[in-house]
Order: structure tokens, then sequence, then C-alpha cells
């Protein structure tokens, strides 16, 4: 395991356990670095950890009050989403954006003011202040960045697992009120209402290309179907003597079966 995660599952007192379905979904996303990992030190359940869940470039940490309160497929949804982070390599982009700047910052900041101070130690306290306020600042600037990011994941794990349960999972993170601490805190997330709008609706244009015609006596087709259906009934026509008629009447024939179509595919989005 890399160095920086195997630091913090100590840190964070997390226990590790191995779950099959996680695997097999981390393979479909291709979320190959976690899976490079061995299978005993893939996933983590830590009670102090302050967030739902965590990711890193090759392990998930997961609240284990969390965890307790999810269903198989709710912990599927949850695990898509960060699989995303590790398969887009997220978690290593937001390095030049915001650590190392921090960093740049911090020590130039540092050496500019207080080149002359003989204390190693007061320069040494002051560029790590200085590193945690260009820090905190590069949150604040990348913070419509990080959302992006955020609502990215969120629609790709719509591609892989159900949205109902990404839905039920997210309805568990409601706030129940909004401290004056967290108004001053960058939103690194859209809201969730904001992510669960944005998964109903990935979950419409997901099923829109899924759809089957409903005629009035009750017989489902699919298109295709539908087009065979109507050729087989008209191929009397295709060598008749008199085109103008056969193309007169596969333009209507046409346009009226496509009608109903149209008709149906509305009224299946609307019940939706």
């Amino acid at each position: 395991m890399g160095l920086i995660s195997s630091i913090m599952m100590r840190l964070l007192r997390a226990n590790a356990f191995e779950m099959q379905a996680l695997d097999t979904l981390a393979e479909s996303m291709k979320a190959i670095s976690i899976l490079k990992r061995d299978k005993f030190r893939r996933y983590y359940k830590s009670s102090i950890l302050p967030i739902p869940c965590l990711a890193y470039a090759d392990a998930l940490v997961f609240n284990s009050n969390y965890y307790q309160m999810l269903s198989p497929y709710e912990v599927l949804a949850i695990g898509a989403h960060e699989f995303n982070h590790i398969a887009k390599r997220h978690i290593a982009k937001r390095l030049p954006r915001t650590v190392l700047p921090a960093a740049v910052f911090a020590i130039v900041t540092g050496y500019l003011f207080f080149i002359n101070s003989t204390s190693f130690l007061f320069v040494a306290s002051v560029i790590v202040l200085f590193f945690f306020f260009f820090l905190f600042g590069s949150y604040y600037v990348n913070a419509k960045w990080f959302r992006k990011q955020e609502t990215e994941s969120d629609l790709s794990a719509v591609e892989f697992v159900n949205g109902t349960a990404m839905i039920s999972a997210l309805a568990m993170l409601r706030p129940q009120k909004t401290s004056w601490l967290s108004k001053l805190l960058p939103q690194l997330h859209p809201t969730i209402e904001q992510r669960i709008h944005n998964i109903q609706a990935a979950m419409i244009t997901k099923n829109s290309f899924n759809f089957t015609i409903t005629f009035g006596d009750g017989v489902h087709q699919n298109l295709s179907k539908v087009l065979s259906h109507f050729l087989l009934q008209n191929e009397r026509f295709l060598s008749s003597s008199e085109p103008s008629a056969f193309y007169s009447l596969t333009y209507h024939l046409f346009c009226g079966w496509l009608r109903k179509a149209f008709c149906k595919v509305v009224s299946a989005q609307a019940a939706f």
C-alpha cells in the first residue's frame, strides 16, 4: 500500500474488510490502481472518519456508522462514485492545484518576510502556518472545479449502478442544520439537492434509450420490429407499376407509425 494511505489508515484506526462486489465494480469502472493491492487491503471502515467516504489512489475508507446504514446496493453506489475519482485520477490532479502552490507560496513568503530572523524554529513555524493558510485559500479558488469533479463522479456512477440506491444513500447525508462554521468553509461538493437532481436527470437520459412502443391493443414491439412489420405488410407494393401511389402510401403509413411511437415515448417519460 502507498505510504500516504498506509499512514492515514493507522491514524484513522481503520479496519480492513473484503467485498467481492466492490472488486467487480472497480474492474468494470477501470479503477485499476485499487485492484493492484491485496484484496484484504482495499476497503476499510473507520469510526473516526469525519466524512462518509474517502478515496485514495489504492484504497477506500468508509465511515463505520454510515456504512452500517447502507444496503449492499447503496454501498456499491457510493463505491462507484469513489471509483470514478480513482479511475480519472482526480486525487493526483488536485495536488498541482492545492498542495504544491500552497507549499511554494508558504516558502517564498516565509523567506521574504523572515529572511533576517535568526531563529530557524520560528521561520519553520511561520512557513507551516502560511502553508495551511494558502492551502485553505486554494480550496476556495478551486471550489468550482472540485464541484465539477463530484458531479462527474455522480453521473459516471449512474452508468454502472442503481441510481435509486445512490439517491437514497445521498439522502442520508442531508444536514439537519447549517452551522455558521460550515458557511465559512469552501463548498467543495454540490448540495445534496443538486446532486439528487442531477442523478435523476441522468437516470431519465439512461432509461430513454431502453423504451418500448406500446400500441392500443397492448402489444409491445421495439422500433426495429415495427419497421419490419411495416415492410412485410406492404411488400406487394415494392413491385408496383405505379411508384407514386407506393410512395404516397408509404409516407402516410410511416408517419402514422412515428406518431404512435412519439406519443408513447412522451407518455412513458411523463410517467417516469
